[in-house]
């Protein structure tokens, strides 16, 4: 996290077990967790991962949960949801998506791949029934918001120092990652070391995208807008200040531009890497990155199977 990196959390291996419903191996996991806590004379355990919301949206799973958590000890289970504005985070979701090269045009990506809406009604139906509590509080960009509204707001705890308030994760300009997907066509080699070298530039220093933008955001808007009846039970769940505007359709979107919106700086990047693609080191990292070590690394399963999973 200080790094500015996501974090799986500590419950990806928990959301795994909701998902398919493996409730004496749930119990087993959550009793090693439950132990550890007691011996350190803690009285609350804090379980995070962004795969939980589609395990729990599964029909029975919130239940499942309560009822497993309760036979090992468990009293109260709290849930903390943080929702993005939808068209925001379509958009988010997309760029880190996008970054391989791998996925194509946001249009056609988000026709196949919108899933949150779904999520939120499958957990939404199961809240009436569920002695769960949950708290639901809007993303903010805000220099500390998310600290204190995690630390403070819900946990009722002073946020611990930070010495830096890094940007989370950052992601490349729709632009950028345009032509990443284009490079991936003729070398996919050479992707990762485009993306680093992109991902190294500071976006002040970037151009603004705004073409790319605006249609992204018409594509995202209009997608957002047939999910509206969803949208308005979680927006109804918002604290008031905190809620996010209707979005209405606009209309179909026109096909996106073909202009490449770069900056000095971002073609600087861009030039410094085809020099150094063309260098007998860069040509060895690079063989290595993309031939060498994955034919190793399957070579090592071959002989010795997968790593045993780590808790």
């Amino acid at each position: 996290m200080r790094a500015g990196q996501i974090s799986a959390g500590n419950a990806r291996d928990l959301a795994d077990l909701i998902r398919k419903a493996r409730w004496q191996a749930l119990e087993e996991w959550l009793e090693v967790r439950l132990t550890a806590a007691r011996e350190r004379g803690c009285g609350r355990m804090l379980l995070s991962s962004e795969w939980l919301l589609g395990a729990l949206a599964l029909p029975g799973r919130l239940a499942g949960l309560e009822t497993h958590s309760q036979r090992c000890g468990v009293d109260v289970v709290d849930m903390l949801l943080i929702l993005r504005a939808p068209v925001d985070q379509l958009i988010s979701h997309y760029k880190h998506r996008a970054k391989s090269g791998q996925i194509s045009d946001i249009a056609s990506w988000a026709e196949q791949h919108y899933l949150l809406p779904g999520r939120l009604a499958g957990l939404r139906s199961q809240l009436d029934q569920a002695e769960a509590t949950l708290t639901v509080r809007a993303y903010s960009k805000q220099k500390g918001a998310l600290a204190t509204l995690f630390f403070q707001d819900w946990l009722g705890i002073a946020p611990p120092p930070i010495d830096a308030d890094p940007t989370v994760n950052p992601s490349l300009s729709l632009s950028e990652l345009t032509l990443i997907r284009k490079l991936r066509g003729f070398d996919p080699g050479l992707v990762p070391h485009l993306y680093n070298s992109l991902l190294g530039v500071d976006a002040s220093s970037k151009a603004e995208d705004s073409l790319r933008g605006n249609h992204a955001r018409r594509v995202a808007g209009d997608i957002v807008a047939r999910y509206s009846e969803e949208w308005a039970h979680w927006y109804a769940r918002l604290p008031e200040a905190e809620r996010f505007p209707a979005f209405e359709p606009t209309g179909a979107a026109a096909p996106a531009p073909d202009a490449f919106l770069f900056s000095e700086t971002q073609m600087a990047a861009v030039t410094r890497l085809l020099a150094d693609a063309a260098t007998p080191g860069f040509i060895l990292r690079k063989f290595w990155r993309a031939r060498l070590r994955p034919s190793l690394a399957r070579i090592r399963r071959g002989f010795f199977g997968r790593s045993p999973a780590r808790w």
